[in-house]
């Protein structure tokens, strides 16, 4: 797949990489020395010319195998080079950390030092011809042998050495002879000796630190320069690199008269036409009929020319579309004239207006002229249609421009220009509408049909094969939807309709390897030979991600730079920039794509077959391997960068887990691990193979980039010999936020790094001491800002591009202001805490922060606990810290100063970006120009705090906390207004009275004509603890959704929020005050036409909304009414009842003192309502059901009150109930669906015994009317059954035969179950604190219902008298149970033979929850519980006496999980072990267990979970756990011993959680 052509980009790629270090003066000043200096200028002059030969032939399209080879070695050969002088880099920056001079020739301090220093070096070479390498020899403790070793977790930078050599005085001039004749010699012989990795010589002039190496074995070691070996390398190189720079010149120079360049292969291809060769087009249906429906009488029809760009990757049938809408005949006559033209890549206008003229018929009477006119004459009088396809450049908007001003002379409506494009820069040209069609993969059903279409010739033929159907459906999956794809993949199917040709076709993959132009992947690999070489490397590089990956851009930019693919090239832009340019251009050309999550963050995705087409254009280099495929992937020799992905089902069970754990230690057979540039582990689960891995990657030392994504293990797990990664330039870290991991102590040592991303990782060390020895470092990604204000010397990292907190002498040295300006490329966020330790105003501005022009936010805080605050020295100081003129945020917090800083207000603002402005704890007598501002002084005066002004029109963020002289913001003119502002808070401003927006005249405009909206794009309001805000605007200030919370103002409420709710939607709450005044409350607070969104309404200690206003609510659905003393909503003077009807489905009502006469009138408004919650109303005495004949909406209270007077009178004087008893009576919507009530305590099911003759109007009796209803919860409402006390009070049925829910709680009285005879559809009841309640009419629920879930709780006799079935059951076995889940927290009555043996076959869950009185099952009980065998879970909760687990689990046949959760009493498993058949076993918080033995453990066991038992100090050994086990859990509050044992587990068990 991958030409000459395509090399030539990818080597001159890595040339570029490899010619970086050598192109800085510094490392070539570094190496001119005498033996080093020769050889890396002679290697750089051969790149040079390699990178010369290459770049002029960068668009050439070549195929010539020989070529390829010589291409393909010519690599390896870049990427020795890149390694070499990397290494190189490395050392140098090693030494100008360390002051040492082990890698240079020279010793600054003159030609005697040298003399000693170059007989070192060849001492060297020749000790390790000589020396055995046994580190324990005497060698290796020569004096000096520690100098250059340090611990891991010290601190590795150090001052300059001051003992290299012994000062004996100055050298004289004539000591310059006698040090060159045997320098020369001793290193001619020294170039001649081989390379060893044994222990070094030292000068006796070294110091003497004594110690053995067993001592040095516990320590790190730096890295020490091998100059001699460095030498041969380099010389190696040039040997090879020579001659092959020579043949590939020689090559190119003579195929390049042949050969075509990229652009001229491309226009080559066969032009399209209107006509398609598929007869039917599969799947596009809709978007066919919607684009013709636009056209002919939709919104294109009345425009005068639309263009429709058709976007997409090559191969999704973009020109197979168009020709179907060419020809479509609903558009047969519509047009006058219709033009194909295929454009392909040279986007020329002269030629496209020749094409376009030449297809349209003269007219009468034309003049002669250019292409153009003669288009101009030829439309005047014609509705067009013109398809340019397969467009791929126009990148020239006045071209285009160009292109349509003839096509505009149309003096009709409805002219159409339809473009295909693969890029969708082309799309956003051609258009400045949205109206662009992305053409995507088919969907399933109709790709299938495509599919199959293609492969059989009819019908009959596909029933003459359906063993292939299973296969045909693992390689469409493949495929993604491309009709391109299926046709190409289906030829090949096509020749032989058998399985085993499909199923090779399908492991093989066969489909990408065909050449032939029409088919897929040459028509995708067309795109990637028009991208240019820079970005082909870019796109490449994202092959190794998993398919469907989610890229940030951040994160490609991130990457991007560790693999040093951005090449500045002479512009002045920060890399950054190069890299931002680079995914523009990739998302332009198609081959990204930018999507939006939920929360409005953007990513990038590549479509799934452009992913195979990077695998398969880098696959020399470039390998993804997935555990499913580690066996059967072909490796290749040369593989540099590669990524592996271990999927979920690697680790499902021991077998596959083994299994694929051998796959991967074969890797090291077929893999050349040194040779790898980049290492990717992808997956939640590759931690279990963390050994494996470590065995595989030890050699691996070149690795650039490593990314752990799910990592759960520390780095040395992984890589033991990490420190050792001297080229590492990126790392990044992925785990969940629980796991804990530590940073290496010496990744300081890796002074290449640029990019450390651990911001997803819980990380639990802080940084070395000497973390500024990564001189390179760019991007410190980390959770803790904490971690960055530790940065001992900050300024030295000086490309660092973010420090998010920074303390002012956090110590004596080393965090001085000076840091921050020695940080030149500083971008992002900082926060520079402590400034009232700055001392002088010129420290101040040391900071240079007026530089930093890519600082986008700032935040500048002192103390606010300190006791005295020095005023003239803050303002001075916050005067020198005036930041770059690009800011966009700014904080202020704490300062003590009189006013604020003149670079932030005023007519001439500096930060004229400004879009947030946070003002925190500050006494400023004036502030910014910000509008209407008025403060207080401390006389209680009140003043302008400053000149209004439209100074901050962009900002989009303003924030007031503690601004004590604050009084009121009082705005009159629009001129003010902030058009952009989405967040509006003020806290703790104790002396704010008013928020005050008027309109005055000053715009010329009355207020009864224009409604201003001063903040139209607020997104965000929060007002807090303000107590003197008495006065501000209604609230939301905007008909969009606005989250607003306004608390403890001086009005009769004490909170408002009004928020989007995941669950409910738009919703409102509102809290009153305890002592709620009526006189302080006015429904003017809210701007009710601001919420015709508002979903959820609640009121807490809220007088009555009035009718007017909730009916200005359309879309409310849900409405709380909680801790009011009424109910009833006020109607406005004349107005009548009848005309209000509301929406609202569900009603809360909660603590009301309202009767339930005013609750049923209440109810009477809301037709739709299906859920009805009640609680805590304790007038309700009954209730009742409306008929569904009555009027749904009441009379005013008065007039019922008398309509009702007489014939309640009667009824008393009947029944001997009392007028209060009839007020009790809560008549319900016959609608309902779900209804709770709670707390009622006067509340009875049939308190007076209404006969239908004496209900009240309007009443059903009881319950029974909710013929609807589906789920009951009643709580605490003792009462409530206690008409049920005996069997005989159950002639009436309390409930509908509707119910499917019951719960009732509370509700002592009724003495059995057979009340819920009749519920025949319940499939949940739930009885919890019922007193006495027996098990009567147990039986019928579970016989003739579909009850599947009980619930049993704080109703000790339930069970007590459970008896065989009735006679007339008798013949209905324990198998009409469909009783499927039963919790209880009575162990003793359940476990009864009776029960269990009526619902042995059904129960599957069974969870004793809460029993506090049995510590031992009786011999009966353990018997009862052996008869459920169909039981599948079981879980012992709070059982906080029981001593031991049943006896008799293990009989248990089918019981497969067990949770043992807080059971402090028992100490062990039961003796005969745990059921065979059991999977799961989860023990938490049971202290007194504290042993696991083996015998306890079934061999069926796949997972094991222990949490808080800090008594188990073991598990059984490695082969007496069970052989199935897949998951072991002890992450979660257990000793060290027992997480230190599980350790070791790690590649032995799948899945280890310590």
């Amino acid at each position: 797949m991958r030409m000459a052509s395509a090399l030539i980009g990818a080597a001159f790629s890595l040339v570029l990489k490899a010619l970086s270090p050598v192109m800085d003066p510094v490392l070539e000043a570094w190496a001119a020395c005498k033996n080093l200096g020769p050889n890396v200028m002679a290697l750089k002059m051969e790149l040079l010319c390699v990178k010369a030969v290459l770049e002029g032939n960068l668009d050439m399209e070549i195929h010539n195998a020989a070529l390829e080879e010589l291409l393909q070695n010519l690599h390896d050969l870049a990427y020795d080079a890149e390694d070499v002088l990397d290494e190189l880099d490395y050392f140098r920056i090693q030494d100008e950390l360390d002051g040492t001079f082990d890698a240079v020739d020279k010793h600054p301090k003159g030609c005697a030092y040298n003399l000693v220093f170059n007989t070192t070096h060849s001492a060297k070479a020749v000790g390790k011809l000589i020396w055995p390498p046994a580190c324990c020899s005497s060698a290796a403790a020569a004096p000096g042998a520690s100098r250059r070793r340090r611990k891991a977790h010290g601190s590795i930078s150090s001052p300059a050495h001051t003992n290299q050599l012994a000062d004996e005085g100055e050298v004289n001039g004539c000591m310059r002879k006698l040090a060159s004749g045997p320098s020369n010699t001793i290193h001619a012989v020294s170039k001649c000796l081989p390379c060893s990795s044994l222990p070094p010589v030292h000068s006796d002039d070294d110091d003497n630190s004594g110690g053995g190496c067993n001592e040095h074995a516990k320590e790190t070691t730096k890295l020490e320069f091998n100059r001699v070996e460095v030498s041969k390398r380099i010389g190696d190189i040039l040997e090879k690199l020579q001659p092959m720079c020579q043949r590939i010149c020689m090559v190119l120079g003579a195929l390049r008269s042949n050969q075509r360049t990229v652009l001229d292969h491309t226009q080559s291809r066969l032009a399209t036409t209107s006509k398609s060769i598929e007869p039917k087009l599969y799947g596009r249906g809709p978007v066919i009929k919607s684009i013709i429906h636009d056209i002919t009488q939709g919104k294109y029809s009345g425009q005068d020319l639309t263009v429709l760009p058709i976007v997409g990757p090559g191969g999704m049938g973009k020109t197979a579309l168009a020709q179907h809408i060419y020809h479509s005949q609903e558009l047969l006559g519509h047009f006058d004239a219709k033009v194909w033209i295929c454009v392909s890549l040279k986007f020329n206008v002269d030629q496209l207006l020749e094409g376009i003229e030449k297809q349209i018929s003269k007219v009468d009477n034309e003049n002669r002229g250019t292409a153009a006119e003669l288009i101009e004459q030829r439309l005047k009088s014609k509705r067009f249609f013109l398809v340019l396809d397969d467009m791929w450049e126009c990148s020239n908007k006045d071209e285009w421009k160009r292109l349509l001003l003839p096509l505009k002379s149309s003096q009709k409506k409805g002219n159409i220009i339809i473009v295909t494009t693969r890029r969708p820069a082309v799309a956003e040209t051609v258009t400045k509408t949205n109206d662009s069609i992305e053409l995507g993969g088919l969907a399933y059903e109709e790709f299938k049909e495509l599919f199959l279409a293609f492969v059989f010739d009819d019908e009959q033929s596909r029933m003459d094969h359906p063993e292939l159907v299973e296969t045909g459906d693992k390689i469409m999956e493949k495929l993604k939807g491309s009709p391109l794809a299926a046709k190409t993949v289906c030829t090949l199917l096509r020749k032989h309709l058998d399985f085993y040709h499909w199923k090779r076709v399908l492991e093989s993959q066969e489909w990408k390897e065909q050449k032939d132009k029409n088919d897929i992947m040459p028509a995708l690999k067309l795109s990637y030979d028009y991208l240019p070489f820079y970005l082909q490397p870019c796109f490449s590089y994202c092959a190794l991600f998993p398919q469907d990956y989610k890229f940030g851009r951040e994160e490609l930019i991130h990457l991007w730079i560790g693999l040093d693919v951005l090449h500045l090239c002479g512009e002045n832009k920060r890399i950054e920039d190069i890299g931002l340019s680079h995914l523009e251009e990739l998302v332009d050309h198609g081959f990204l794509k930018n999507e939006e999550e939920n929360d409005g963050q953007t990513y990038y995705v590549i479509h799934d077959l452009l992913h195979e087409l990077a695998l398969k254009v880098s696959s020399r280099e470039f390998l993804s391997i997935y555990s499913y495929n580690v066996g059967s992937i072909q490796v290749p020799q040369f593989v540099r960068h590669l990524s592996i992905n271990i999927d979920d089902n690697s680790v499902k069970d021991k077998l596959t887990f083994d299994s694929c754990r051998r796959d991967l230690s074969t890797l090291h057979r077929r893999l050349k691990v040194e040779n790898l540039h980049t290492l990717m582990l992808f997956g939640r689960c590759h931690g279990s193979f963390v050994k494996t891995f470590a065995s595989l990657f030890k050699e691996a030392k070149f690795i650039r980039v490593l990314f752990l994504s799910g990592a759960s293990y520390n780095m040395e797990d992984l890589l033991p010999n990490f420190w050792k990664l001297i080229h590492l330039r990126y790392l990044r870290i992925e785990i969940g936020y629980f796991y804990k991991i530590e940073l290496p102590s010496n990744i300081s040592l890796l002074y290449h790094l640029k990019v450390l991303d651990l911001q997803s990782c819980n990380v639990q060390n802080f940084l070395p001491r000497d973390i500024t020895n990564l001189t390179k470092l760019r991007y410190l990604l980390v959770r803790n800002n904490e971690m960055h204000s530790s940065i001992f010397e900050v300024g030295k990292l000086k490309w660092l591009q973010e420090l998010r907190r920074f303390v002012v002498k956090n110590e004596t040295q080393g965090f001085e202001l000076r840091q921050i300006g020695d940080l030149e490329e500083l971008c992002g966020s900082l926060l520079i805490d402590n400034l009232e330790k700055v001392e002088v105003k010129e420290e101040a501005a040391e900071a240079k922060l007026t530089q930093k022009g890519h600082l986008h936010e700032l935040e500048l805080c002192w103390d606010t606990d300190r006791s005295t605050k020095d005023s003239a020295q803050d303002d001075q100081v916050l005067e020198n810290l005036k930041p770059n003129s690009n800011l966009l945020k700014l904080s202020i917090r704490g300062h003590g100063g009189a006013t604020y800083p003149s670079w932030l207000g005023d007519e001439d603002l500096f930060v004229k970006n400004l879009e947030s402005l946070h003002l925190d704890d500050v006494s400023w007598e004036n502030v910014p120009p910000l509008g209407g501002l008025w403060l207080v002084n401390e006389h209680g005066e009140e003043h302008l705090g400053c000149i209004p002004h439209n100074s901050f029109q962009n900002l989009k963020r303003l924030e007031f906390n503690k601004v004590p002289r604050l009084k009121k913001w009082v705005e009159s003119s629009p001129c003010h207004s902030f058009p952009h502002l989405e967040v509006l808070v003020m806290t703790h401003c104790s002396e704010l009275t008013a928020l005050s927006f008027s309109h005055s005249a000053c715009c010329q405009r009355r207020q009864e004509d224009v409604k201003v909206n001063w903040f139209p794009k607020l997104k965000m309001l929060v007002i807090e603890d303000c107590p003197k805000l008495l006065s501000f605007a209604p609230v939301p200030w905007t008909s969009a959704m606005c989250y607003t919370r306004i608390q403890g103002v001086g009005l009769g409420f004490w909170r408002l929020i009004c928020k989007e709710n995941y669950h409910f939607g738009y919703s409102l709450e509102i809290d009153g005050k305890d002592d709620l005044d009526s006189t302080s409350w006015s429904w003017d607070l809210l701007a009710f036409d601001n919420l015709t969104e508002l979903k959820r309404l609640e009121m807490n200690r809220c007088p009555p909304l009035p009718l007017h206003h909730l009916q200005t609510l359309p879309s409310l659905k849900i409405l709380s009414l909680q801790n009011s003393s009424t109910i009833v909503f006020p109607l406005v003077e004349g107005e009548r009842h009848a005309k209000y009807q509301f929406p609202v489905e569900c009603i809360i009502i909660g603590s009301s003192d309202a009767s339930a006469k005013e609750l049923t009138q209440l109810l009477a408004y809301f037709r739709k309502l299906s859920d009805l919650r009640v609680g805590s109303c304790a007038k309700i005495t009954g209730l009742g059901v409306v008929e569904k004949q009555a009027t749904a909406t009441p009379a005013p209270p008065s007039l019922a009150t008398k309509a009702d007077s007489a014939q309640t009178e009667q009824h008393q004087q009947q029944d001997g109930s009392t007028k209060g008893e009839d007020e009790g009576l809560l008549l319900l919507p016959p609608q309902l669906q779900s209804l709770e009530i709670r707390h009622c305590p006067s509340l009875r099911s049939n308190p007076i015994h209404y006969s239908r003759e004496t209900l009240p109007t309007g009443g059903g009796q009881g319950l029974q009317g909710l013929r609807s209803l589906q789920s009951l919860k009643i709580g605490d409402c003792p009462r409530f059954l206690s008409a049920y006390s005996s069997s005989s009070s159950t002639a009436c049925l309390p409930f509908p035969a509707s119910l499917k829910r019951l719960s009732l709680y509370g509700a002592v009285g009724m003495a059995t179950l057979l009340p819920l005879s009749n519920l025949t559809s319940l499939e949940d009841l739930a009885i919890r604190g019922c007193g006495d309640l027996r098990v009567e009419g147990l039986h019928t629920l579970l016989i003739q219902g579909g009850l599947t879930k009980l619930t049993i709780r704080g109703t000790p006799n339930l069970f007590a008298d459970f008896k065989p079935s009735p006679p007339h059951e008798q013949e209905l076995s324990s198998s009409s149970s469909k009783l499927k889940k039963l919790h209880t927290d009575d162990v003793a009555g359940l476990l009864a033979a009776p029960i269990c043996s009526f619902t042995s076959s059904s129960l599957t869950e069974l969870d004793f929850w809460g029993d506090r009185e049995v510590e031992r099952l009786t011999k009966e009980q353990e018997e009862a519980l052996q008869l459920l065998t169909s039981l599948e879970r079981t879980r012992f909760w709070h059982c906080s006496l029981l001593q031991c687990l049943p006896a008799g689990l293990h009989r248990l046949p089918n019981l497969k999980r067990l949770v043992i959760f807080h059971c402090a009493a028992i100490r062990s498993l039961p003796k005969d072990g745990l059921p065979g058949s059991l999977q799961e076993l989860e023990i938490d918080s049971c202290p007194a267990i504290r042993s696991m033995p083996k015998e306890c453990l079934p061999s069926s066991l796949q997972k094991l979970v222990i949490v808080n038992c800090p008594a188990i100090g073991s598990l059984p050994k490695v082969g007496d756990l069970p052989s199935l086990l897949r998951e072991l859990d002890v992450s979660d509050r257990n000793s060290e011993e027992l997480r230190r044992q599980c350790r070791k587990l790690i590649g032995t068990i799948p899945i280890v959680r310590i």
